[in-house]
């Protein structure tokens, strides 16, 4: 007996003992719960003070930004003012200067070199000899000729010839003559001896050349012209011509001569431009730079030619009739002190919000309508256009043309040139 109720008093015990430890976990359990419960309140007032702030703070801008109104936009462009401009185009060439005259000097008959007068690049004066040969055959046949002439002269005094055995004597005598001459090699004018090709003591045959002669008051600067240019060129357009050696200097003169044929290979055609050179200063065979005057003409109306748009054969420009209207712009700008905005505490601290200034400020933008206007051109090169009708000084056009405007589209003025670059 005693037994059995040991046995159930150990059960009740462990019974007990188990409720005990369910009471345990719940209480446990309760105290989780409960402050979920308050994290939970805390955080959904948390959470309605925000929205509060934050929609306050949007109605605010709202009320005070401006109402916005669709309109078409407006491009912006870049325009450019017409005025009147004296209007030149150079052509730059490059070439070589050749003497006015460049004579090959060759004996009239065969000998052996006696003298060579000058030397390469010494100046010569109009009926120098140059050079001359061996003249001793030469003077033997003129002496005996004139010896001759001599005796005919007296024989035909006392009636012992007749006129023509004397003509004939006197024609011997200018023929030794012209032999002599034949010997020297004369200067025909002034100017220097450029090269020398043969030395004393060589044999010359009269298609042997002794040297060059040049002739250098006058000079011509000789400049290659390639074919897209050719049309350009005509005689007696200026040309300013410029050389290394004179680097502050520049040489006058004009387009004297147009080789009329084109070279074959280089595709180019031959200019000379002549030039005066009393001093001396510019020698045969220097490099020399080029402008040439191709078009002039005063009080013209000249404008970017990216300003063209070409349509068929037919060239327009887009023309712009401007009028100032009052653009609408929104600026934000902070106070210069911050202000303590009272609401959201955390952990027991207030957070500092910039108070925002929202101020509306009126732009004046410059704005206009587009107007298509056909163009007649005149001279053009690769930046610049002469138009001879169809625009006026002052007008605004559209430059740097990318796209194509239909009349009285609106584009805004974003910068305005008025000078040519």
């Amino acid at each position: 007996m005693r037994k059995l109720d040991l046995g159930s008093l150990k059960l009740k015990a462990e019974s007990l003992i188990s409720k005990v430890r369910d009471l345990k976990f719940k209480k446990h359990n309760f105290f989780l719960l409960l402050f979920s419960i308050i994290v939970l309140i805390f955080l959904v007032r948390a959470t309605g003070n925000i929205q509060r702030v934050l929609f306050k703070k949007k109605t605010e801008v709202m009320k005070k930004a401006p109402a916005v109104t669709f309109e078409e936009e407006a491009a912006p462009v870049k325009a450019f003012k017409v005025k009147k401009t004296d209007f030149k185009d150079t052509l730059p060439a490059i070439g070589t200067i050749k003497g006015f005259k460049e004579v090959e000097l060759k004996f009239q008959t065969a000998g052996v070199i006696e003298s060579i007068n000058f030397e390469e690049g010494e100046k010569v004066q109009e009926g120098d000899i140059i050079a001359s040969l061996v003249q001793k055959d030469a003077l033997l046949k003129l002496k005996y000729a004139e010896i001759e002439l001599s005796k005919n002269q007296k024989l035909f005094e006392i009636g012992a010839i007749n006129s023509i055995k004397m003509e004939q004597a006197k024609l011997e005598y200018e023929s030794a003559k012209s032999d002599l001459d034949k010997t020297n090699i004369y200067a025909v004018s002034n100017g220097l001896f450029g090269v020398k090709l043969m030395d004393m003591g060589s044999y010359a045959t009269p298609s042997d050349r002794i040297g060059i002669f040049v002739e250098i008051d006058k000079v011509f600067a000789e400049f290659s012209i390639i074919e897209k240019d050719i049309p350009k060129i005509a005689l007696g357009q200026r040309a300013e011509v410029f050389v290394d050696s004179y680097p502050n200097k520049s040489f006058s003169g004009s387009v004297d001569r147009i080789a009329p044929l084109i070279e074959g290979r280089s595709r180019t055609q031959a200019i000379k431009v002549e030039l005066d050179n009393m001093e001396g200063l510019l020698k045969p065979g220097m490099f020399v730079r080029s402008l040439i005057a191709t078009y002039e003409k005063k009080e013209a109306i000249v404008v970017p030619s990216s300003s063209l748009k070409k349509k068929e054969n037919e060239y327009f420009v887009y023309v712009v009739h401007k009028e100032e209207l009052k653009k609408p712009v929104v600026e934000t700008k902070p106070e210069g002190k911050k202000a303590v905005k009272k609401g959201l505490k955390i952990f027991g601290k207030k957070k500092e919000e910039p108070k925002v200034e929202e101020k509306v400020r009126e732009k004046e933008a410059e704005l206009g309508l587009v107007e298509a206007r056909k163009v007649k051109l005149g001279y053009m090169t690769q930046d610049l256009v002469e138009v001879e009708d169809g625009l006026k000084e002052d007008e605004l056009i559209i430059i740097e043309v990318v796209e194509e405007f239909k009349d009285k589209a609106k584009v805004e003025i974003a910068e305005v040139q008025e000078g040519l670059i």
